[in-house]
C-alpha cells in the first residue's frame, strides 16, 4: 500500500495547532507521564486519544510505536526528558527536539535528525533513539498523519535555548 504524500494530508496549521502534531504530543506526553507517575490510566488517555482520530487498525500500531518510541527516549536520554501536561499549548525545548527529530525523519532527513536527537540526548543512544523515532514516523505517515516542517533556522534557534535547570520528568 503506498503511503499518502505529505502534500495529500498535510494539515492546515503550524506545529501544535496542527492536528498531527497535536496529536502527537497528546500521546507522547500521556505515555511520558505514564512512565513517570506509573499510573497506566495516562496510557489509557493516550489510547482514547488515538481511537478518537482513526480505526482501531490504525491506531494499534501507533500506539505501539509511540510506546517504543517514548521508553527508548527515556533509556537513553543521560539527563531525562522534559515534557509538558497533554493540555498545554505550548512546546518545551525538549518537545521542539522531539518535533524536529519526528518531522526529520518523516522526509528522510537525516541531518536534521541526527541534529536534534545528538542535542536532545547526546552522543551515547543515538542509535536505538533514532531507529524508535523513523519507526514512529513512519507509523504515523501510515496513519496520513504528517509533521509540518521544521526550518533548519528554527532547530538553530532551539539549540542554543537553555536547558532546563530545575525539574525533570
Amino acid at each position: 500500500m503506498p503511503l499518502p504524500t505529505p502534500e495529500q494530508t498535510r494539515p492546515v496549521g503550524y506545529h501544535v495547532d496542527a492536528p498531527a502534531e497535536n496529536l502527537l504530543f497528546t500521546v507522547y506526553r500521556c505515555w511520558m507521564a505514564g512512565y513517570a507517575t506509573g499510573d497506566v490510566a495516562c496510557w489509557d488517555i493516550a489510547w482514547e486519544a488515538l481511537a478518537r482520530e482513526m480505526p482501531a487498525d490504525n491506531a494499534k500500531p501507533l500506539f505501539g510505536e509511540f510506546h517504543h518510541f517514548a521508553r527508548t527516549l527515556r533509556e537513553t536520554a543521560p539527563d531525562g526528558i522534559h515534557w509538558r501536561p497533554a493540555a498545554c499549548r505550548a512546546l518545551c525545548r525538549d518537545e521542539c527536539f522531539v518535533l524536529a527529530m519526528v518531522d526529520a525523519a518523516q522526509r528522510n532527513d537525516r541531518v536534521q535528525l541526527l541534529k536534534a536527537a545528538s542535542h536532545l540526548l547526546g552522543a551515547e543512544g543515538l542509535h536505538p533513539a533514532l531507529d524508535a523515532t523513523m519507526a514512529l514516523a513512519r507509523a504515523l505517515a501510515r496513519a496520513g498523519l504528517f509533521i509540518a516542517p521544521v526550518s533548519a533556522g528554527a532547530l538553530d534557534v532551539m539549540t542554543r535555548m537553555r536547558p532546563p535547570s530545575a525539574t525533570t520528568h
